[in-house]
């Protein structure tokens, strides 16, 4: 019962996926910011075959809003069994180089969950992360998270999170990023970022669940920068 509970919650709302200058990784927050004035959509999938089997749509949009900070808005929901609980979340995130060569980033960032259903409770969740860049072709990034019951669906929470990025090509990037604890954070996320379209990019990935393999899910993103 406590993994179903926790499987719902991940998949309404650990939700704040992307790459290349947008507001995530898959999960875990991107260093990168978008320039002022650039707008980025995108339509995440996450599903099952296996049981339980599911699937749910997030739209989301992200605005760079100048000064070296992005904003946008999230809209998960649980979409082909169980209650449907649609969620606003609202975005912020600042980053900034922390050496005039670029390789260090400093990025922090908070979101604000807003139910739309009734029954669920207004959540926080904040993180502040640094970066490196190595070699022209490899990104590392750590920090710590902070999140409200309402969020993790197990409880107020302090972790840790983290992200490595591999450039293959021009257009092709492999990556992985993740969550500590046990709670609709806590997943494990490899992946690639495919963008030889232009403005489109599409991100195929796997999520591991920290809590149970019935949280395991693919995930499918399409984004389209404006």
């Amino acid at each position: 019962m406590k993994s179903r509970i926790l499987f719902t919650f991940a998949i309404v709302l650990c939700a704040a996926r992307t790459g290349f200058a947008q507001q995530t990784i898959f999960n875990v927050p991107s260093q990168d910011v978008l320039a002022p004035g650039t707008v980025y959509a995108e339509l995440d999938g996450p599903f099952r075959l296996d049981m339980p089997k599911y699937y749910a749509l997030t739209p989301r949009v992200v605005v760079g809003l100048g000064a070296n900070f992005e904003g946008g808005i999230n809209f998960p929901g649980y979409i082909d069994v169980g209650d449907k609980l649609w969620t606003g979340i609202i975005a912020l995130k600042h980053g900034q180089s922390l050496d005039t060569t670029g390789p260090w980033t400093l990025t922090e960032g908070a979101h604000l969950y807003l139910p739309f259903t009734s029954g669920q409770s207004v959540g926080a969740f904040g993180y502040a992360m640094t970066g490196y860049k190595l070699f022209g072709f490899l990104r590392l990034d750590a920090g710590i998270y902070a999140a409200t019951n309402a969020v993790t669906g197990a409880g107020n929470a302090l972790g840790a999170l983290g992200s490595v990025e591999l450039t293959l090509t021009d257009w092709l990037t492999a990556a992985v990023d993740g969550y500590s604890g046990k709670n609709a954070l806590g997943y494990v996320t490899p992946g690639f970022f495919v963008g030889p379209f232009g403005h489109w990019i599409f991100y195929p990935a796997y999520e591991i669940s920290n809590t149970s393999s019935d949280g395991n899910a693919y995930l499918l993103e399409a984004g389209y920068t404006f």
